[in-house]
């Protein structure tokens, strides 16, 4: 399967020595406007088993994008999308800006979660949790009543919502940014009018836009996670993809229309690769190698892989023994894009994403030295330097 659009964007490294670094644009359809656009443009077109091919700077396809538009092409609008990103995640009355990354804590209101944290339908066991993980720096905190494990069994609507909504209000009333985990749409009417501000449905519409229009009807932001099949089932038998990012691409450009039809707007919507959802292995570190390909919808990116069976395939760890994985993951995640991470472990992501940050978007000069440099005192030379006279205490935050 071919998507209208796919867009391999240059590497964070390549755009810091190279502004016009060339992102690297196919094209499923609409080929003879195309052609045409690219010779008028001065652009190369290469074309091979019905998919155009374009190396541009983003420049030069922005200049691309009016040159179709002018065309009536069908995929000016798509190349608009990519090129005029989601910059503000709008959550309820929140409005996320995505120039940092966003770190979603989990909180499991089960006691049959796959990493063995949940907490069970205590309230103040679930306000404690909550209230560790804002303290290690979580920004939004999720809320799942059932587990999506496939061998749990599926929890009645209501009974679901009984549980998650005394909690979301009560997490709310504590001044938490609130992400309520289901797919179905009495949980998300609930949760909704408890205060969350967020629907993460697990779904990916599988089971029809109810979920996502309680979102749209209550004013909440939304994840959209792709999904092979509909919740808590295994497909049987397993799903051949011919290129799962690619197919991925297309299926996500599929929902968002549909997303929009429901009412939601397009800075409401935030999607996820779904990892564990309908993939091997390892087509789950495919669809991590190739993550900044789901840049190509322009949509903010959420990355739910906390822990997952992924790395134990990889380290032979058990859940309760990923987080390093977990991390390693994250780091190379935010490197292509993804923005908000959902997790177990939010101390080991923030100083993760702290890291990353600080390699692929800080500023030249963001740690430089100044006067207060350690290890030598101001004009010391190198023998001087040894002597005791010559040492002092490094200064908070060091540099040198």
């Amino acid at each position: 399967m071919s998507p209208l659009l796919r867009v391999v964007p240059p590497a964070a490294w390549a755009l810091a020595t190279d502004g016009e670094a060339e992102h690297i644009a196919f094209f499923g359809d609409d080929l003879e406007p195309l052609a045409l656009a690219t010779s008028a443009l001065g652009l190369g077109l290469r074309v091979a088993d019905g998919v155009g091919r374009v190396a541009a700077s983003g420049d030069d396809l922005g200049r691309l994008a009016a040159e179709l538009e002018r065309r009536g092409s069908a995929l000016a609008g798509p190349l608009a999308r990519y090129l005029s990103p989601v910059e503000v995640w709008r959550a309820g009355p929140h409005e996320l800006a995505l120039d940092r990354p966003l770190v979603m804590g989990i909180v499991n209101l089960t006691d049959d979660s796959f990493s063995g944290d949940g907490v069970g339908t205590d309230v103040a066991a679930a306000l404690a949790h909550a209230e560790r993980l804002r303290a290690e720096g979580a920004d939004i905190i999720d809320v799942g009543a059932e587990t999506a494990r496939a061998s749990r069994p599926q929890l009645e609507a209501r009974a679901e919502a009984a549980v998650a909504a005394p909690v979301v209000a009560a997490l709310v009333g504590e001044g938490h940014l609130v992400s309520i985990d289901t797919y179905k749409r009495e949980v998300a009417e609930a949760a909704v009018a408890a205060g969350a501000a967020i629907v993460n449905d697990i779904s990916g519409l599988t089971l029809g836009t109810d979920a996502a229009e309680a979102a749209a009807e209550g004013g909440a932001g939304y994840v959209l996670n792709y999904s092979y099949t509909v919740p808590k089932h295994r497909p049987d038998p397993a799903p051949v993809y011919a290129d799962v990012v690619a197919e991925t691409v297309s299926w996500m450009a599929e929902r968002l229309g549909a997303l929009e039809g429901a009412g939601l707007s397009r800075d409401a919507i935030a999607i996820d690769p779904g990892i564990a959802f309908g993939k091997s292995h390892d087509e789950d570190l495919q669809a991590l190698r190739r993550l900044s390909e789901l840049r190509t919808a322009g949509q903010p990116l959420l990355l739910a892989h906390s822990r997952k069976n992924y790395i134990g395939s990889v380290s032979g760890t058990g859940p309760e023994d990923r987080d390093l994985e977990t991390h390693v993951s994250t780091a190379l995640a935010y490197a292509q894009g993804a923005r908000i991470f959902r997790v177990h472990d939010v101390a080991g992501t923030k100083r993760t994403l702290a890291m990353a940050a600080a390699i692929l978007s800080a500023a030249p000069d963001a740690f430089a030295p100044d006067e207060g440099s350690w290890p030598w005192a101001a004009g010391a030379t190198a023998l001087e330097a040894i002597a005791e006279k010559a040492l002092i205490e490094p200064p908070s935050g060091q540099r040198w």
